[in-house]
């Protein structure tokens, strides 16, 4: 196996260091007690580091400890937080303090290549580089010694670390806690942008880079002078916040960011307000790899972003107990519906004036073998955050629309009924869609209006044009959509009169505060919902009718159609059918 010698040679004004490293830490600067003593103008008390990771040795600006040098450090004319080290880098302290990194072979051919190693120190002492280039002394101005042309280590678009560069320079951090000082503390803070996908889709991609950019600005200058921050990709940075005394210090640094982010910025002349969801985890919980460490500041970020957005969540055990839970639960929910654990439930949709049944809205149940019957208010949003949900949503339409189909040999059904099946957002994104689901209308001859899909109102604003263009495109095979929870959002009614809607549904907060014993504002909301979306050719459906009174009141104001316990909850398909032998006789029926 062949042995590789890793060498450093300093160029000091007119001295001349050469350091063969052997050890695993080396510091550098004009402290009596570093490895390598510098006394050049503009050397920090430990102006770099050297350390060994993962079978590569790493450069990185300032001290073990996370305080950075007072001018900088550059690596092939760059500056840099932490640089992976590779043969012929040239790295600059200040002006007329050099350095070059090279490494030799122990081969059968080790004369030639010590040959060509001291043409490279002779070349680079004489102010050229390995093509006979000359660079200059100026830190701006030197040339690399090799031919790449970025910094690997580097993110493209903002200019930040990447995520190879963090990890190593939070590799470095864990290493002399776990080393060298106990003591020494860390904290990782994990960051992802609240409705970048809105910015993206709205804006165009350019203008989402330009936001990323002045993100990225917003966000080093919020920082400490030691901390350090990187971009991982696509809208999420990471934080390292090292050498602290306390939690205390990271929670004021994560209400900083919170505070500054914040304020508006404008892009393409367009005021956006960002914000920002933060996940933290301390190195007080005895991490082991960097890899761990990252993963639990990731895991409270997603806390953050389910209990509102906008805010920081410290990271502790119980989440991990919670996540390995939830892993779990994802793995159970895959297999589901190979084990025929899922079920769908029918609510009835009725209309008040005729008092029939048109309907049903379709409700997903998980009977899982060991856990009972599991909330969908659970496992949804893990469907969502794994990127199952569009196969557990298919696998819902491919199934209302059997029962459809079955339901058309039972004489007590009516033939004309529709069933609604909800859809969620990356369902309506997914460009699979629309021929998925006819596909599934052709396998079972459902014909138009027998399928209608429900989304909600704040996600048929939240990408106003793709979904036009969906619902368009579901139109034109026959199915039309509800929009659900109407009421909650931010939408007007002219606005989605753009859309080829059928219904919309009335929140159910709206119907449940209906008092007519007392005029509210439910009420006056309620009946000017009803009064504008028959103005645009629209029904209306009350949602959560459980009292006689809400009934006779939106009876009154001539709204299309209810659902809720006062007609029934919801059935298993078979309950349906003897529940409609009965003639659907209601008691509220004369």
């Amino acid at each position: 196996m062949k042995r590789i010698k890793s060498i450093i040679l300093f160029k000091d004004r007119n001295d001349i260091t050469i350091e063969v490293l052997t050890k695993k830490i080396y510091t550098i600067g004009r402290f009596s007690s570093n490895d390598v003593l510098l006394t050049g103008k503009g050397i920090s008390r430990c102006h770099a580091s050297i350390y060994f990771l993962n079978e590569k040795f790493w450069i990185i600006d300032g001290d073990l400890k996370g305080k950075t040098s007072t001018n900088g450090l550059l690596v092939n004319g760059k500056k840099i937080s932490v640089h992976e080290l590779t043969p012929y880098d040239v790295i600059t302290f200040c002006e007329n303090v050099y350095a070059i990194f090279l490494e030799c072979c122990d081969t059968s051919d080790f004369n030639k290549v010590f040959e060509d190693t001291i043409k490279n120190i002779a070349l680079f002492f004489a102010g050229k580089t390995s093509k006979g280039e000359r660079f200059s002394g100026d830190k701006t101005d030197i040339k690399t010694f090799t031919s790449k042309s970025r910094n690997p280590q580097l993110d493209d678009l903002t200019g930040l670390p990447n995520r190879s560069a963090f990890l190593a320079r939070v590799g470095k951090s864990l290493e002399f806690k776990n080393k060298i000082s106990a003591d020494h503390q860390f904290s990782i803070l994990f960051i992802d942008v609240d409705r970048f996908k809105v910015i993206n889709d709205s804006l165009g991609h350019l203008a989402g880079d330009k936001f990323l950019i002045r993100l990225a600005e917003r966000l080093q200058a919020c920082l400490r002078p030691d901390d350090m921050v990187a971009r991982l990709g696509g809208d999420e940075f990471a934080i390292l916040i090292d050498d602290i005394n306390s939690l205390d210090e990271v929670t004021c640094v994560a209400e900083r960011l919170q505070k500054d982010i914040s304020k508006p910025l404008e892009i393409d002349n367009q005021e956006v307000y960002p914000s920002i969801s933060i996940g933290i985890a301390s190195s007080q919980l005895q991490y082991q790899t960097v890899e761990e460490i990252l993963r639990d500041a990731d895991i409270a970020m997603y806390d953050a972003k389910k209990t509102g957005k906008s805010r920081f969540v410290i990271f502790d055990e119980k989440m991990h107990e919670k996540a390995s839970e939830l892993l779990k639960l994802e793995g159970d929910l895959r297999r589901a519906i190979q084990n025929k654990q899922l079920r769908l439930y029918y609510q009835p949709i009725v209309s008040i004036k005729r008092k029939t049944l048109v309907g049903f809205e379709a409700l997903i149940r998980w009977f899982h073998p060991n856990r009972g019957t599991i909330n969908p208010e659970m496992f949804i949003p893990l469907a969502e955050e794994t990127n199952f949900i569009y196969e557990l949503g298919l696998w819902t339409i491919r199934e209302a629309c059997r029962q459809i189909a079955a339901w058309r040999d039972t004489p007590s059904i009516p033939s004309d009924l529709s069933v609604n099946v909800n859809l969620s957002a990356k369902q309506l994104s997914d460009t699979r869609l629309v021929g998925d689901v006819q596909k599934a209308l052709q396998q079972y001859a459902i014909s138009s209006g027998e399928l209608k899909l429900e989304i909600t109102e704040s996600l048929a604003m939240e990408d106003s044009q793709q979904t036009i263009k969906i619902a368009n495109q579901l139109q034109q095979i026959g199915v039309l959509l509800v929009i659900d929870d109407f009421g909650t959002g931010y939408s007007s009614l002219s606005y989605l009169n753009k859309f080829p809607i059928d219904t919309l549904k009335i929140d159910r907060t709206f119907v449940s505060s209906i008092d007519v014993a007392n005029e509210n504002t439910s009420l006056n909301i309620t009946q000017s919902i009803i009064g504008l979306a028959h103005s645009l050719g629209v029904k209306v459906v009350a949602e959560g009718i459980e009292k006689p009174y809400q009934l006779t009141y939106l009876q009154q104001v001539y709204c299309d159609y209810g659902q809720g316990f006062l007609f029934s909850k919801p059935m298993e398909a078979v309950d349906i059918v003897e529940w409609t032998k009965n003639g659907l006789d209601w008691y509220w029926k004369p």
